[in-house]
């Protein structure tokens, strides 16, 4: 029936009336209709719940470091060094918890030298307690060396999650999300962070802080600032230098939602003051053994800075170890890699720079101009991290420029010298990239062919990212399993003098079979070398000799050198490793044609060959034939 008829009879005024209240009614639903689409327009497509986003990330953490899951129990990253020093913290802290019943922050079974245990403090030592702790369970089931390969796969996973949730939160859809955790988690720098130092590869906590922040200035409320406050202090744990990276890019993001938000000011600021104090009475306990050596007037924690920023050629030079193209790039890194340190690959993605440039496109469609604003911050921070990331002057290929960058400036911030390797920046600029690729990811999953078939799309363009940051297989190594180390822990207890060992990163090694022994050495590697080892070291030139190995220094009489060292230190046990002269350690690298692999034959690690012969000539002449032997090492026993 038209509405003629309906309207006959009645009066002109009461039907234009009925009319135009019809029409407002109209025009009000279409505009909340159309509001209500604007305020969802960067979320089309797909839709992805958090938990599903989390198994997701599982899978594919299970793919991108394969074939670790096949070797949890028997085999590690394929690092050198520091992941014997992080090996022997879960075995420490496993030993002094368990074991004996104290606190892991001293120690008595490194840089001793007598007959009494001399406690040394390890206040200063990297832990990363998060890792550790979280991962109790597993050290008492499984041992140390699952304890820190689930430590790992977990930071590939939940940093992931933490960069999909952070991108949520502002305003990316479920499927661009997606996209942007998988930059954050595999970025070619966190694969090679992860081969040495579990510590700095535990990133998770840093996009979760941000998150919790962002909500205590939108909405506040309990739960945020509890939330904000713990995931703070979770990720000092896992390495305080990620928690004092974090702080420039959450000040900046504080500053810019505290003038744009529409809760009161100073209440917004008292819920950021009870999450501070409340992150200060969580971290309080940790920083206990911090606070006293400091008390005490000691200062060698504070480390000279490093040459070590990132060569801004090399951001666009994707790893050297990249499943697809890796051997191509050989000769570039072989020509202008200007050192050879983990954390000097630096790749940001090709294929997440695209997308970031479709970020600002995805704001713009939107129509709001306070996300507009937003993505422009995220922008900044990114570019700003960067250039922190290129250190103290622009290098490029290889070339110092001369032209100053801000990392210098930066130090002489109180607290931020302790950011002393600048292309650690790295980490907060690809959590950056990561929000302006998800919302890039967004933007193109709203376009064209993608709005009809978003599963698939965004799956394409996981794949993209995958593959360009596709580092496989994971590079695993074997771990030495001698024999002799059992053949100590039951037969020789006593303090053990490794020749050649060390008091810094040489002695990495002797950290690792100290696990299987559990005797006490006269060497050790903390993060920081105590005064009283440098003057002890200082006080026996030979002891200097065996600890550094250098042909320069080697002393005039080395019988006589030998008996001062054993006995200054009332040392029990020699342990002559046979194959730690430099000739056997460069022929070893020589054989092997893996990068990785070639960096655990260190010839700077030993003492010439020459040298070696005569030192265990003279533990010969001292201490008669050795209780022990086999093709790694000779047994010694005083005595």
């Amino acid at each position: 029936m038209s509405t003629t008829l309906l309207n006959r009879g009645r009066p002109q005024g009461a039907v234009l009336d009925e009319i135009a209240c019809k029409t407002l009614i109209c025009t009000h639903k279409a505009l909340a209709v159309t509001n209500q689409l604007k305020s969802h327009e960067l979320q089309p497509g797909v839709t992805l719940s958090s938990w599903r986003a989390l198994a997701l990330y599982l899978v594919v953490s299970l793919i991108m470091t394969w074939p670790l899951a096949l070797h949890l129990t028997d085999r590690a990253p394929g690092g050198a060094n520091d992941l014997f020093q992080n090996l022997w913290n879960f075995w420490w802290w496993s030993t002094a918890l368990l074991e004996r019943g104290q606190l892991p922050y001293v120690t008595d079974l490194m840089f001793q030298a007598g007959v009494e245990p001399q406690p040394i403090s390890l206040a200063f030592h990297t832990h990363s307690e998060a890792n550790i702790l979280s991962m109790f369970p597993v050290l008492a089931v499984a041992g140390v060396v699952a304890a820190m390969n689930l430590a790992l796969l977990a930071s590939f996973v939940l940093s992931a999650w933490g960069a999909y949730l952070l991108a949520r939160e502002l305003g990316a859809s479920s499927g661009g999300a997606f996209v942007g955790g998988l930059v954050f988690a595999y970025f070619p720098q966190h694969i090679e962070q992860g081969l040495e130092h579990i510590n700095l590869a535990s990133y998770q906590g840093m996009p979760f802080f941000l998150l919790f922040l962002l909500r205590v200035l939108h909405s506040g409320g309990a739960t945020n600032i509890i939330g904000c406050a713990l995931c703070f202090a979770l990720n000092a744990l896992y390495s305080w230098h990620n928690a004092l990276m974090i702080l420039p890019l959450a000040l900046i993001l504080f500053g810019h939602t505290l003038t744009r938000t529409a809760r009161s000011r100073s209440r917004v600021l008292g819920e950021c003051v009870a999450a501070a104090l409340l992150a200060a009475v969580v971290l309080g306990p940790f920083l206990v053994p911090k606070f006293v050596e400091i008390s005490r007037g000691e200062d060698y924690f504070a480390k000279p800075a490093v040459l070590k920023g990132v060569d801004a050629l090399f951001l666009f030079v994707p790893a050297l170890d990249h499943a697809l193209w890796g051997e191509w790039l050989s000769g570039v890194y072989d020509r202008y890699r200007s050192y050879g340190s983990v954390g000097f690959t630096c790749y940001l993605g090709w294929v997440p720079l695209f997308f970031a440039l479709f970020a600002g496109g995805a704001v713009r469609a939107s129509g709001r101009a306070a996300l507009r604003f937003s993505a422009l911050v995220w922008f900044l921070l990114f570019g700003l991290n960067v250039v922190l990331a290129l250190g103290d002057e622009l290098v490029v290929a290889g070339n110092r420029t001369g032209i100053p960058l801000l990392h210098e400036a930066s130090r002489q911030v109180p607290g931020f010298s302790m950011l002393r390797v600048a292309n650690r920046f790295m980490v907060p600029a690809m959590l950056a990239l990561s929000v302006l690729s998800a919302l890039g990811a967004t933007r193109l999953l709203a376009t064209g062919r993608a709005v009809a078939r978003p599963v698939g799309w965004a799956a394409v363009l996981s794949i993209l990212v995958l593959l360009d940051f596709a580092w496989l297989p994971f590079p695993l190594r074997e771990l030495p399993q001698p024999a002799w180390p059992a053949v100590v822990a039951q037969n020789y207890p006593g303090l053990i003098l490794n020749i050649p060992g060390g008091y810094r990163a040489r002695a990495a090694d002797d950290l690792y079979l100290q696990t299987q022994h559990g005797q006490p050495i006269v060497g050790g590697y903390t993060s920081c070398v105590l005064p009283e080892v440098k003057q002890r070291v200082g006080e026996l030139p030979f002891l200097k000799f065996i600890f550094e190995g250098r042909p320069t220094e080697r002393p005039a009489d080395i019988d006589t050198g030998l008996q001062s060292v054993l006995s200054a230190l009332a040392v029990d046990t020699v342990i002559v490793h046979r194959g730690r002269d430099r000739e056997a350690l460069a022929e070893q690298r020589a054989a092997v044609t893996d990068r990785l692999e070639k960096r655990r034959f260190n010839p700077d690690k030993g003492m010439p060959r020459a040298d070696l012969q005569q030192v265990r000539a003279a533990v010969r002449q001292l201490w008669g034939e050795p209780i022990y032997s086999d093709d790694d090492v000779e047994i010694f026993r005083r005595r």
